[in-house]
């Protein structure tokens, strides 16, 4: 999938997402239903954050959204979004429904099954309770908590969303005044259920292939190579600068990872990793033979970075994981590396970097090194880059990022401080 077909894709996406909210958009213009405002808002408002979240769950299923675009950092942030925005309209449907039937606020919390009408009412009070959670732990304390933590919160979406669907049914709204917006319902609902088989066979492994660990390699700084081979004769097409989701066990968490080498010929993978957490560490611990699940390719990151224009690529530690490949493939004399390491010997393929880009390979590390050719004893500045690229050709180049996030920051500042224009800076941006 090139570029143009996948932006052509993603923009469909945002046109059917306008669109699917039409029909309840169209209600503002409805005032057959109530003259209460407060409640006609609510409940619109209600459905329209019902139809974000069913959205942001569907672009959250790595099962269905790859057959969308090989761009998953894209999703991620529609998928964000969806969840900030969708959050608005849900925290508004109980307030205006409160201001509208004169309740106070203990109407959130009166959980009565006592009949049809008022079990479907706690329903959406469970989800309400179900979706706060959620929602706090991932736009409020995200950065605070692990991501496992995040991420067993993050399960709780599944019984709120069934929660969500169900509760409209028996309550005297729109879906039971008009024939159209019930069957739009049923329709959604059958969608939302159809968008969790894909998930159901995420966590099955139906949609991911396996591959044999073949090759581990242990080098300095706690890094580490992983080498697969496909299981089977059917192996997945892989562009330079993409990354798969490894999951080492049948049942478990899943995390994204660049891939370093590839063979098309007999789809073999390698991946550079770190040992940076419990995740990472475990896969290190892994012995050949072991079949591991990968779901990918994704990233269209260096796409832009496949050809033989001049590019400048700033990579810190094992952010150097997506360029070998490119380099290998399209760097030449107008290819510039900086490699931000600790030291020298926490430089992943260095020796083959120099090969391939000669002069234009540079190494930059904290520790004080002896006199060595193209090795700085500092950091990244835009006074270096200036130095060694050429304040002349400076704006002519399209610049690559891939590190930590504070290295990836420090990297942006510098190239816009020396007058780079932001849509000539890609940066790796994968996300759990």
């Amino acid at each position: 999938m090139n570029l143009i077909k996948s932006k052509k894709r993603k923009n469909l996406i945002l046109i059917l997402l306008f669109l699917s909210s039409l029909p309840f958009i169209l209600l503002f213009f409805d005032s057959s239903f109530t003259k209460n405002n407060w409640l006609k808002f609510g409940n619109i408002f209600g459905y329209l954050g019902a139809l974000l979240i069913i959205w942001q769950f569907t672009l959250g299923v790595r099962g269905f959204s790859k057959w969308i675009t090989y761009d998953y950092d894209w999703i991620i942030k529609i998928h964000t979004i969806l969840g900030v925005k969708g959050g608005i309209f849900v925290l508004a449907h109980p307030i205006l429904t409160i201001l509208g039937y004169q309740e106070d606020v203990f109407y959130l919390v009166n959980f009565d099954f006592s009949s049809a009408l008022t079990s479907s009412i706690t329903l959406g009070r469970i989800a309400l309770i179900l979706f706060l959670v959620v929602w706090i732990t991932s736009a409020v304390f995200r950065k605070l908590l692990s991501y496992r933590v995040w991420l067993y919160v993050h399960y709780l979406t599944y019984p709120m969303l069934l929660l969500i669907l169900l509760h409209p049914f028996q309550i005297g709204t729109y879906l039971s005044n008009n024939i159209f917006l019930f069957y739009y319902w049923i329709g959604l609902c059958t969608f939302a259920l159809l968008i969790a088989v894909f998930k159901l066979f995420d966590i099955l492994n139906i949609t991911n292939l396996k591959y044999e660990l073949i090759e581990i390699k242990n080098y300095a700084g706690d890094i580490f190579t992983l080498k697969y081979k496909p299981v089977g004769k059917s192996f997945i097409k892989v562009e330079p600068g993409q990354y798969f989701y490894i999951k080492k066990n049948f049942i478990g968490e899943s995390h994204p990872f660049s891939i370093l080498e590839y063979n098309l010929e007999n789809g073999e993978l390698t991946f550079g990793l770190k040992k940076l957490g419990k995740f990472s560490k475990n896969l290190g611990d892994s012995k050949l033979g072991e079949v591991h699940y990968l779901d990918g390719a994704f990233g269209e990151f260096t796409f832009e970075a496949h050809d033989n224009n001049p590019k400048v690529i700033l990579a810190g530690g094992i952010g150097i994981t997506p360029f070998y490949e490119v380099v290998s493939q399209y760097g030449n004399d107008k290819t510039y590396l900086f490699y931000a390491n600790q030291n020298l010997s926490f430089a992943l393929y260095r020796d083959k970097f120099k090969k391939l880009l000669g002069k234009n390979y540079y190494d930059f590390v904290l520790e004080k090194e002896g006199p060595k050719q193209n090795v700085f004893c500092e950091l990244i500045t835009s006074r270096k880059i200036i130095e060694l690229v050429g304040n002349d050709k400076l704006k002519s180049f399209k610049y690559f990022i891939c590190g930590g996030p504070a290295f990836t920051k420090g990297m942006i500042n510098c190239l816009l401080e020396l007058g780079v224009k932001r849509e000539l800076i890609f940066i790796e941006e994968f996300e759990y």
